[in-house]
Order: structure tokens, then sequence, then C-alpha cells
């Protein structure tokens, strides 16, 4: 189920809450095997030219390749462990995942690790906007009834905001927002088919994905 691109999203809560100016620019439309909201992008945020500034002065950091790193989870009451790959994203994280379970998708914000359609984990690098203006444009745009809550995330222990969707189609969603800086934020989407013959397993391996993740 295709979802409203979060650039809506952007444009919505910066008008509601005068966080900052906005203008959108077109950019390529996502693969049309990702769900993601996060994916979803279909134009490219603007921010105003402070937080544009601040984006640019950033340090990308340098192309490295996929590291052999165990993944460890609990599933049944029993601990497993496989052999996963962990990433070094562009948007300055990181994350171990399962090859043989996900594959990874990229594009220009952030990455997508695809199981099948409404099971997936993607990560988004939002400039432009700090963690309280994506939460409200999340519970705008998906019409969520709660603010969340606090919570921590990753390898780190990194403060985030979580918010739960309420379930469409059978499909279980939840995001975490983690704030990288005044003008950048991380956006972490989970989906699973609930009633999906293996949704047990890949709640699971989204759950030790999760906690694998680390700022870079």
């Amino acid at each position: 189920m295709r979802r409203a691109p979060l650039c809506v999203m952007a444009l919505l809560a910066c008008g509601l809450l005068s966080a900052c100016t906005a203008t959108t620019t077109p950019s390529p439309a996502p693969s049309e095997a990702s769900s993601s909201s996060s994916q979803s992008l279909v134009e490219t945020y603007t921010a105003s030219p402070d937080a544009q500034a601040s984006d640019e002065a950033r340090d990308v950091p340098a192309y490295q390749p996929d590291v052999e790193t165990p993944l460890s989870y609990e599933l049944d009451g029993s601990s497993h462990t496989l052999s996963g790959l962990r990433h070094y994203s562009v948007q300055g994280y990181s994350l171990v995942y399962d090859p043989a379970t996900f594959t990874r998708q990229g594009w220009e914000n952030g990455d997508a690790y695809m199981i099948s359609t409404g099971n997936y984990l993607s990560v988004s690098r939002i400039n432009g906007m700090d963690a309280a203006t994506v939460r409200q444009g999340l519970i705008l745009q998906e019409k969520i009834p709660d603010l969340g809550q606090q919570v921590t995330v990753g390898s780190q222990n990194y403060t985030a905001h979580t918010l739960v969707v309420s379930p469409q189609d059978g499909v279980f969603r939840q995001f975490w927002i983690l704030e990288l800086s005044q003008h950048s934020t991380l956006l972490v989407e989970q989906s699973y088919v609930m009633d999906g013959e293996n949704a047990a397993q890949y709640q699971a391996l989204q759950k030790a994905m999760l906690a694998t993740l680390t700022i870079e």
C-alpha cells in the first residue's frame, strides 16, 4: 500500500508549526518494490538557508564496504545467531542486517531493508527539520491518536521518540525519530504483515537490526 509522501508531511508540519520556510524541488521517484513512507519521497524538502548551510557543512562519511558481523535475535524463547552484514551508510549511520532475508535498496536520502511488500525496515536522513517537527508531521500524516513516547534505541542507547501507527490492512508500522542536530533527523520505520507466516521471525530480526543501529 503506497503511503502519502513525507514531503507532504514536511510542508504541512512546517506550515502549522512555523518551524521553517520551505519550497519543493522534484527528485527521482523511489522503487515500486518498497511501500516505505520514508522511501516514498517524490520531492526534496528545501529548508531555510541556515539549515541548508548546516547540512552542506557536515562531513559525509567516506565509503566503507559492508563488513561480515554476527546478528543475534530472540525467537520463541530461543537465541539465534546468523551471519549478517554491517552496512555503513552515507547517511551517517550503520546497522547489521541479514542479507539472506533482506535486500538493501539505497536512495538519495536513505536505505530500505526489504523482505517483501509490507515487510521492511527503512532508515532515512531528513535534512532541514528537527525531531519535533518530524514527529508532529508524522502524527498529522498518519493520524496517530497520541504523542508517542521517549525511548532509547541502538547500540549506544540513543534517545529517540517512537510512534506506533494504527494497523491498516493487517500491517504493523512503527517509527523511531532520532535528532542528529538542530537541522537533521534520522527516521527509522519498521513494517511487517501481522498475519504473515513469518511475521514473528521478521519482527524479531527487525528488532535485532534496530539494536545494532550506530550513529557514525
